[in-house]
């Protein structure tokens, strides 16, 4: 039995690696692809360049009211989600940017305008209401997690799918949640309890490091029986070489597996299970962002159901200038051109929050914002011109 709070990512890998083959070859070429990325120089010639991944929220609630039980608030989405931004690009927390950001989809598979947040009663679904979304154990008593899946799910290829529900394998004291290491199959992405999706909570960016291909930081414990094995840091334990290896209670100020390596690295890592989590590290980073250019996730970064953000359209030219860049509260943009050019500055659930045209050096009053990430489009009355990222400390 598992304790409430823990994620059931381990748990539902080693099930599929026992029983689906074609997850199982797909994993060994995943992990293969991915150390390839990570011992060429490949994800290194792309560190300047910050991978916006379009989510898709589906909200799998029991009939509540917009805003209270499991059918939690759009507000509480989009809070959940600059949380995250805020974790992986370092904006609050002790560790490295990850140059990885997530963005609500602005645009649906038909090409339809949407807030990236959908909402499905699941009491269609027997059980639902009492015990959740049921992994594979026999007693769990709940609705299988593809018929819970089914109820809302958008391409894998173009959206990363985050199922929000009431609860998960309620029988087994719950889980909090779990996400797919990379699999490209239609149900990969991360399921999350309604209540831990909020800014506050690290279980989100938690999740999303499994999603892109991170293990816990006490991966090869025995579920606290043994130190990890750490022959080799590249492919023992977690696979990162600046994580010290642990069992998954130890969170205290001496790591009793080993005196390597930076301690605080592991025990306040965001894939560790210690109480306080504040940092991914730059090997961490460096395994999620060559996930993010091999198969599956690859296709992630060509989408365009971030609308404003997708990358494949960032013109790189020098035609407008934002500083400074972090900014407190002004943020100055000049131009090097004589046209008239629109500017719109939008928060990272895609919401327009600043639309002004000008011809010369303008300054943004931005004392209301709050502090975190935030996206801007030039246009001309053609084109966009220039998207990018300004930061507010």
């Amino acid at each position: 039995m598992v304790a409430s709070g823990q994620c059931a990512t381990d748990t539902v890998h080693q099930h599929l690696m026992q029983t689906d083959s074609l997850y199982a070859r797909n994993f060994s070429i995943l992990k293969s692809q991915v150390n390839g990325a990570i011992k060429s120089e490949t994800v290194n010639k792309f560190h300047s360049t910050v991978y916006t991944i379009p989510i898709v929220v589906h909200v799998i609630h029991v009939g509540e009211p917009v805003g209270t039980g499991s059918n939690i608030s759009t507000a509480q989405i989009q809070q959940a989600i600059v949380g995250l931004n805020n974790r992986f690009r370092n904006i609050i927390g002790n560790g490295v940017d990850v140059e990885i950001e997530f963005c609500l989809a602005s645009v649906d598979p038909n090409g339809n305008q949407t807030s990236g947040i959908n909402r499905i009663n699941g009491t269609v679904l027997p059980r639902y209401a009492a015990h959740g979304i049921s992994l594979f154990f026999n007693n769990c008593d709940a609705p299988s997690e593809d018929s819970v899946k089914d109820l809302s799910k958008w391409p894998v290829a173009d959206y990363y799918n985050v199922w929000v529900v009431n609860k998960i394998c309620q029988n087994f004291n719950g889980y909090v949640g779990y996400a797919n290491y990379p699999n490209g199959g239609p149900y990969d992405g991360t399921v999350i309890a309604s209540w831990a999706m909020d800014s506050l909570d690290a279980t989100l960016a938690h999740e999303l490091g499994h999603g892109f291909f991170l293990y816990h930081t006490f991966e090869g414990d025995g579920y606290n029986l043994n130190c990890p094995v750490d022959t080799n840091c590249t492919l023992d334990g977690d696979n990162i070489c600046d994580t010290p290896p642990h069992k998954v209670a130890d969170c205290g100020s001496i790591n009793p597996c080993t005196s390597s390596g930076i301690w605080n690295n592991s025990r306040y890592n965001y894939m560790s299970y210690c109480s306080l989590k504040t940092l991914f590290t730059l090997g961490q980073k460096n395994r999620m962002r060559s996930t993010a250019i091999v198969y599956p996730r690859l296709s992630l970064l060509s989408s365009q159901g971030c609308g404003i953000v997708g990358i494949n359209n960032i013109n790189e030219d020098s035609i407008v200038y934002f500083y400074p860049n972090p900014f407190n509260d002004n943020l100055r943009i000049t131009r090097n051109t004589n046209e008239t050019l629109d500017i719109s500055l939008y928060d990272v659930t895609s919401r327009k929050i600043f639309n002004q045209s000008f011809t010369n050096t303008t300054l943004i009053n931005t004392e209301q914002l709050a502090k975190g990430l935030y996206l801007y489009e030039v246009r001309n009355r053609n084109r966009v011109i220039k998207k990018g990222k300004v930061v507010k400390d």
